[in-house]
């Protein structure tokens, strides 16, 4: 492939979509960026101890641009209606939206406002953290960086993800994969926030065993929801959160450390809406619910 063919907008400059960008400008795509609080021209990438600089382009979406072949949204689902305004501006059939995001719903959320745009949705594995604007360092778990659902469009950002550095996984069952990164989610990010601790703090029996509940609570959920889950998936993933480095930090955390929205409702709020459609009593994940919302409320007084 090469550079002047493929090109990609990424709206949403933390750390997950950093990664993202910077893979595909490693792989010679011609990268740009919408709505960074300051404008950048590169971004700095640190990966198992080496450092890598991408050039990559600001603009405003008031400006005349082509579009790209991709869009990357990866803001946070809290974060949707502040960035909706630029999203009409994108909305071709010639773009694909891949919409790097947790949870189960990204598709239902944005076809509000794509009506032509093919939405694709991303789970992605790795944890990275943004240390200033355009820098991420990038921390692996597992075996795969990113799944995508198999599709023409997604087999050419395989290629180009893998040529940039991650390790990609397509499948023909990406409600199972949404939902097996869920369950990972709704464990991991609530009791990281919820206890104020690094990732390390799930090797604690009694935390282990009220991630275990509560996964296995959303299990019938998920299947109900036509995810092919099983109670060794559950296991599995308790064995694949303790290969993430002690001091990481959730996504969920983060945000509470930095004083910000936490993002709960895609994530245990998913499995309590799913339970109820599907008259599946979700008891635990609901008192989840309601400790995160009482401490996102204390969090934004203060």
């Amino acid at each position: 492939m090469t550079s002047s063919r493929y090109s990609a907008t990424l709206i949403g400059a933390g750390s997950v979509g950093l990664v993202l960008a910077a893979s595909l400008a490693k792989a010679g795509w011609d990268v740009s960026i919408v709505g960074a609080r300051m404008p950048l021209d590169k971004i700095s990438l640190q990966d198992n101890g080496v450092s890598s600089e991408y050039s990559v382009k600001t603009f405003d979406v008031n400006q005349s641009f082509t579009q790209p072949r991709v869009l990357i949204i990866a803001v946070k689902s809290q974060q949707v209606e502040t960035i909706s305004h630029w999203l009409p501006a994108f909305d071709s059939k010639s773009t694909t939206v891949l919409v790097a995001q947790n949870g189960v719903d990204q598709q239902q959320t944005f076809r509000n406002y794509f009506s032509n745009s093919p939405i694709i949705p991303a789970v992605i594995y790795f944890n990275a953290q943004r240390d200033k604007p355009g820098s991420v360092n990038l921390r692996r778990i597992g075996h795969e960086d990113v799944c995508l659902p198999q599709q023409d469009v997604t087999r050419l950002l395989a290629s180009a993800f893998s040529t940039g550095g991650l390790r990609v996984l397509l499948t023909e069952d990406i409600q199972t994969y949404l939902w097996l990164k869920l369950l990972a989610n709704i464990s991991v990010n609530p009791l990281t926030a919820l206890t104020g601790q690094p990732t390390g703090i799930m090797h604690r029996l009694d935390i282990a065993d009220s991630a275990r509940a509560l996964m296995f609570e959303a299990l019938p959920v998920a299947r109900a929801e036509g995810a092919k889950i099983t109670r060794q998936d559950v296991e599995a993933i308790m064995k694949w959160i303790s290969t993430i480095p002690p001091e990481s930090r959730s996504s969920m955390l983060q945000d509470k450390q930095a004083m910000a929205p936490l993002e709960y409702q895609a994530l245990t709020g998913a499995v309590v809406r799913a339970g109820a459609r599907q008259s599946i009593p979700t008891p635990l994940n609901k008192l989840i619910l309601s400790l995160l919302a009482g401490s996102e409320a204390e969090l934004l007084r203060d």
